[in-house]
């Protein structure tokens, strides 16, 4: 039996649906019910409700009625986000709309799906901001971390329509193209990029970056590791933020050590993916990782846990230890081992290898969340794990809660370098 893992404290936000199309109104809800809350109303309320962070009006041929709604909706609440829900494309009635205050549009039903990820790009531009960044994050190699970047990025290229670039900085040799099945091909690579940085547009980027059959672009690592010599923390910094203006998801795939060009990475995150799994040695070295990020001053909400090969969801002692980590948003990845790597031998994702598979339905509940910040995360139950790695993690989460125990927490910026100067 499945269950749904809230993150944390985040509570549903509430929306406002107005409109007498039922069917319409029960798809709209199930697409955003992992992060809105949806009330229907007939009529504007004279008295503005408390806390409505949205609100969604159906068109379908009545213009000045849905601008009237509209005209009285900003009046009584003001800055509230207003998209329709068009059934019939009406070009004046939209840059009226638009001209009135109305964020945006939703086509239905084609786009009643993504509904969430339109939100929250929409939302991000009106802030100024562009495109998200995931960084997938390990001290520890061998947990699984590009495998996850791999097929998670695979996701967020439906979500995104094709608008997610996978960034390999696994140095000095990325597995991403392995796991793409692109390897025997010409690369478009990290050195390319930077080369014709300053020549970019839209159009150009495009056509320049390589590309998986699935939709997925990638930024691989140049064949030739002497050519990695160049590149610093800046560089780094100033792909990522050239990549983002143009791409509205960016997955990276980190390197398992603290070097100038991890860090880069981590400082552009949107979302900094701890990757484990259930093991002593890999949750401590995200209780390191957790204590080094907090030590450089990155948003503790910006960190996401995802333990991968998960075998067990009533190992009570390995759920304290995740909750002693303090980390808001944990996700679980059930041990499919075998589907991995049959899907690798195959040169398929797992999307299209195992497409009904428990594991590529949370890959995709984990990219839903990056994305748009959908709070729904499934979980299933897996058999117990053994008692020796109980009593492992019981000595350990002991040891973790001892005050002044802290000894890894005592490491210096500036002396972070590798994985091994911290473990």
């Amino acid at each position: 039996m499945s269950q749904v893992l809230p993150t944390g404290s985040i509570a549903l936000k509430q929306a406002l649906y107005f409109g007498g199309d039922e069917d319409l109104k029960e798809a709209v809800r199930v697409a955003i019910m992992s992060k809105y809350s949806l009330e229907s109303m007939q009529e504007v309320p004279h008295i503005w409700p408390d806390d409505i962070s949205l609100v969604l009006i159906e068109f379908n041929q009545n213009g000045d009625a849905v601008l009237e709604q509209v005209n009285q909706i900003l009046t009584l609440a003001k800055g509230v986000p207003i998209y329709v829900l068009l059934k019939h494309k009406d070009a004046d009635f939209i840059i009226e709309a638009n001209h009135q205050g109305v964020q945006g549009f939703i086509e239905c039903p084609n786009e009643v799906f993504t509904i969430l990820s339109i939100l929250h790009m929409q939302d991000r531009r009106r802030q100024g901001k562009n495109g998200n960044v995931s960084s997938f994050f390990s001290l520890k190699g061998g947990v699984g971390r590009t495998a996850l970047a791999t097929n998670i990025a695979s996701h967020l290229t439906e979500l995104t329509e094709g608008r997610t670039v996978l960034v390999d900085l696994n140095m000095p040799l990325g597995d991403t193209a392995l796991y793409l099945n692109m390897e025997g091909q010409r690369l478009y690579s990290l050195t390319d990029f930077i080369y014709n940085l300053n020549r970019f547009d839209e159009n150009l980027i495009y056509k320049s970056l390589s590309r998986h059959e699935s939709g997925l672009y990638l930024l691989s690592l140049p064949t030739e590791v002497s050519e990695l010599d160049n590149l610093n923390g800046e560089l780094i910094k100033t792909i990522i933020q050239a990549l983002r203006r143009y791409y509205d998801h960016v997955v990276i795939d980190c390197a398992s050590d603290l070097s100038d060009l991890t860090l880069s990475c981590l400082d552009e995150s949107d979302n900094i993916v701890l990757v484990a799994e259930p093991s002593l040695s890999s949750l401590r070295a995200v209780n390191t990782a957790i204590q080094i990020t907090q030590k450089l001053g990155y948003l503790r909400e910006s960190l996401k846990l995802v333990v991968n090969r998960s075998t067990s969801h009533d190992d009570e002692m390995l759920d304290e230890v995740v909750d002693a980590f303090k980390v808001d948003t944990v996700a679980r990845v059930a041990n499919d081992y075998l589907g991995f790597n049959n899907s690798l031998k195959e040169g398929l994702l797992l999307k299209q290898f195992k497409p009904q598979s428990v594991v590529n339905q949370q890959l995709n509940n984990i990219a839903n969340m990056l994305h748009n910040g959908s709070l729904r995360l499934d979980v299933v139950p897996e058999s117990p794990s053994k008692a020796g790695g109980q009593n492992l993690l019981k000595t350990w989460f002991k040891k973790l809660n001892r005050p002044g125990s802290g000894s890894k927490s005592d490491v210096k910026p500036g002396n972070l370098k590798t994985a091994e100067a911290v473990s």
